[in-house]
């Protein structure tokens, strides 16, 4: 069959009449797609794609196909080429077929410019090098065709400033895919000049007062505004086949949004005066009750000072770095010591203030490592919503025992458990998730720990029966740890124990818990210990048979 007539192809190939309409069209080439296959015969599958896409243009009112329908209706109306021109065309068709199939089934060349010169300089044949180059444009339409490819064969061949005569071939074909080229060309070359709004437009879409928080930074507001204007006004097809449309009009109502001083430092303003009213109350004398009707101009000046410096800090690290800085930034927030290093601190100070022995000095040091574990965290995670934080907060101060405990020893330490409860929040929030990937990677130190913690259940469990006051000091200083610990070597399922109540008695089982965490702190700090050391039971046997299974 001669698949390159001007009167037969590309409707031979379909094996349907020259006049059918594109529903036909359509029909022919999915028949024919079930039975020839791309990665069975890559050649003839190119054949059919090139002759459904040329056939479907003829089909919309292409002038190739009036021809078509007229040469099969008036016999004589259009002369035959010389059977000698058929098979050159035929022969340049296959060779280009050929020459560009063994070229892409060599992955490592599909992104190099020099193998694309060598490919185009060794066809001396005209025919067979406008063949070659439509075999290659029309590659450019596959969807995992690399960018890099599509943008070297804009350049070796110079479609940028001769296309005319892809156009005149196929114009419906030679626009997609042009199209296509040039938009990688043009996102590569805007990645380029718009660094920063790029980077933004290409991660994770955040909430709309984060984006306009982002674009605070130095340089970038006035950036995104000159990207977005480019893609508008030069660009639309890099938005339409390289750019998500919606992270685009996101942007664009980022840059019309008013983000108030409220909303932007708020969460630090509620932090740093809490981390304030530590510093101030921890300045004071050890034998006072510590409340505000006790202070002095000596603590309204450390809370002021805090606020001060805490301020100047978030907006120097939130807005007035430029975004190299801003990435050296976030790499020191990446060292391992400097991202988790308050967590052992947080917890050493917490334990030596539970084993204070009634002087008040290692409360009020407790305070101020407290205090700048909070402005720590905050630095290295970023300042949480207030609400979530303060519902965090209240649960480990109080739905642990914390409080109860703290205001029937020494009420004049009431700040602590709230403090202690705030790095809770951080810990639950932030920290959490990632020390349990990292000793997920790590099975023996995951037994070890766990072998620890039932040790330390079984020690809590002997020092809260002796009753005395040394004894529970010391019992609550391990609970401090296995709280933490607990989240780590298990995942703790305190939502799945609140679904398991229905909704008409949780708020009552709330007010019950909330009384003993209150007056009865010891009770919770067991029951608390104890449902966690199921979890963990469960953990290890999910991890045994994990195990097992992929022995």
């Amino acid at each position: 069959m001669d698949t390159t007539s001007a009167h037969h192809w590309p409707w031979d190939v379909l094996g349907i009449a020259a006049n059918a309409d594109e529903r036909t069209v359509r029909r022919a080439y999915a028949r024919l797609l079930k039975q020839q296959r791309p990665d069975e015969d890559a050649e003839a599958f190119q054949r059919l794609r090139y002759a459904y896409e040329s056939a479907l243009q003829m089909a919309s009112g292409g002038a190739a196909g009036t021809i078509a329908v007229v040469s099969a209706s008036v016999p004589v109306s259009v002369p035959s080429p010389p059977p000698e021109a058929h098979l050159r065309e035929h022969d340049a068709f296959e060779s280009a077929v050929q020459l560009w199939q063994h070229f892409v089934s060599q992955r490592g060349q599909l992104e190099s410019r020099r193998s694309l010169q060598d490919l185009f300089a060794v066809v001396v044949n005209i025919q067979t090098r406008d063949e070659l180059e439509w075999q290659a444009l029309v590659h450019c339409l596959n969807e995992d065709a690399p960018a890099t490819l599509r943008m070297n064969l804009s350049a070796v061949l110079g479609w940028r400033d001769n296309a005319a005569h892809l156009r005149r071939r196929n114009a419906a074909i030679a626009t997609l895919a042009l199209d296509r080229v040039f938009a990688d060309e043009d996102y590569n070359a805007l990645r380029l000049r718009f660094t920063n709004a790029m980077a933004l437009l290409e991660g994770p879409q955040p909430q709309l007062a984060a984006g306009a928080h982002a674009l605070l930074r130095a340089g970038v507001r006035t950036e995104m505004e000159q990207l977005l204007t480019t893609l508008g006004r030069y660009h639309p097809n890099v938005v339409r086949l390289r750019l998500d449309s919606e992270k685009v009009e996101f942007w664009t109502r980022c840059l019309s949004f008013r983000i108030g001083a409220g909303r932007l430092f708020g969460p630090a303003l509620v932090l740093s005066a809490w981390c304030g009213l530590l510093f101030a109350n921890a300045s004071m004398n050890l034998n006072s009750d510590r409340w505000f009707d006790q202070w002095t101009p000596v603590q309204l000046a450390v809370l002021l000072a805090t606020l001060m410096v805490t301020l100047v800090t978030s907006a120097a690290t939130t807005v007035l770095l430029s975004e190299p800085q801003q990435q050296r930034l976030r790499m020191l927030r990446s060292i391992g010591w400097l991202r988790y290093g308050w967590i052992p601190v947080w917890l050493g100070a917490t334990a030596a203030a539970l084993c204070d022995g009634g002087s008040g000095r290692l409360t009020s040091i407790a305070m101020d490592t407290l205090g700048i574990c909070t402005m720590w965290a905050a630095l290295i995670y970023g300042w949480p919503r207030i609400k979530q934080l303060a519902i965090l907060a209240a649960v480990g101060a109080i739905g642990f025992g914390f409080a109860g405990h703290w205001l029937s020893t020494d009420p004049r330490a009431w700040q602590m458990p709230f403090a202690h409860g705030v790095l809770f929040a951080f810990f639950f929030s932030f920290a959490q998730q990632e020390c349990r990937g990292w000793l997920a990677r790590r099975p023996r130190l995951a037994w070890f720990g766990a072998t620890m913690w039932f040790a330390g259940f079984v020690t809590l469990i002997v020092l809260l029966l002796q009753r005395d006051e040394r004894s529970t000091q010391f019992a609550w200083a391990l609970f401090t740890v296995m709280a933490a610990a607990g989240g780590v070597l298990a995942t703790t399922r305190w939502a799945d124990l609140r679904r398991v109540v229905p909704p008409f008695f949780r708020g009552y089982v709330h007010l019950v818990w909330l009384a003993l965490a209150l007056s009865k702190p010891d009770i919770i700090a067991c029951v608390s210990a104890g449902l966690m050391s199921v979890w963990i039971i469960e953990e290890l046997k999910q991890r045994r048979l994990s195990q097992r299974t992929a022995q």
